[in-house]
């Protein structure tokens, strides 16, 4: 048996040496200037270079890949950062535009309330009609209690809203000017022809009808209706719509008339409640006729 393992024993022992020698023999090679190399060291250069070629290829491809997998690996992570500000930015742009939305709300109904002389209450809509196709009658303010009584006018900078129906304790309900129960005393601010607004019947839009305007008044589409300050109820002067249909002549003594609100219900977010009329203007003048916000008559 010994005889046996001796030859294979002589085999391991030659390949050692060939494994270790071959790499000090190439390195000795490597390291001598090419003047000095010998046949036998140009032989195991040229035969070795395939196999480094092929070592130093590999390596690099790996290197490569190694950096390229980390690279990816942050890039995704500075990805996902990314993301998360532009969500964050874009929530405090939203929360920014939505301020500055409502402080020139507020800029209109303050500059409105002072340009009128009016003592009002500021209210904030917490319950209005869902959709500009959906004709709601009423809507409800966050004011009520001792600040509001039955009967108040509902304005806005754009012009007349309605009235307060009911109050329920810390929030009252505002009939719009669009019910057909409201009632309004008006003029044309062209003619000053008058008439009474009240909310059409049977329709799905915002819609007035006026009543009582005389055949022979000269009544125009696009020609605005203000309030009449009769009654008290509503002060002169205050921006109600624009005529949107004048009924054919058939020779009665009044003429049918539409009106389109000023005021968007839909959109409503804030209401000016009055609380006192106007100071009378002295010498007894008509005062002036304020359209709605960004409209002329």
């Amino acid at each position: 048996m010994s005889t046996l393992m001796l030859p294979r024993r002589w085999r391991d022992l030659v390949l050692a040496l060939l494994l270790l020698g071959l790499p000090v023999l190439l390195l000795r090679a490597q390291l001598r200037e090419p003047g000095d190399l010998n046949g036998f060291d140009r032989l195991l250069l040229r035969a070795a270079s395939p196999l480094e070629r092929a070592v130093t290829g590999a390596a690099a491809g790996a290197q490569r890949w190694w950096h390229r997998y980390f690279l990816l690996v942050h890039v995704e992570r500075e990805n996902e950062a990314l993301r998360a500000e532009r969500g964050r930015l874009h929530f405090a742009l939203q929360q920014a535009r939505r301020q500055l939305r409502l402080a020139a709300r507020y800029e209109r109904l303050l500059a409105f309330r002072q340009r009128r002389g009016l003592e009002t209450v500021s209210a904030r809509v917490i319950g209005r009609p869902p959709s500009p196709f959906v004709r709601a009658l009423r809507l409800f303010v966050d004011r009520g209690g001792e600040l509001l009584r039955r009967g108040m006018p509902v304005v806005t900078d754009e012009g007349v809203v309605g009235r307060v129906g009911r109050v329920f304790g810390d929030y009252a309900e505002v009939m719009l000017l669009v019910d057909p129960k409201s009632a309004v005393d008006v003029v044309f601010s062209r003619s000053r022809a008058r008439g009474l607004l009240r909310g059409a019947e049977g329709t799905d839009r915002y819609l007035c009808r006026l009543d009582y305007v005389l055949r022979r008044e000269a009544v125009r589409v696009g020609d605005w209706v203000v309030t009449s300050g009769a009654g008290g109820l509503f002060p002169e002067a205050l921006v109600v719509g624009q005529v949107s249909r004048v009924g054919p002549d058939e020779g009665g003594l009044y003429r049918e008339v539409d009106v389109r609100p000023a005021v968007d219900f839909g959109q409503l977010k804030e209401v000016l409640v009055i609380a006192a009329p106007p100071p009378a203007p002295v010498g007894g003048g008509t005062p002036e006729v304020l359209p709605a916000r960004g409209l002329a008559p």
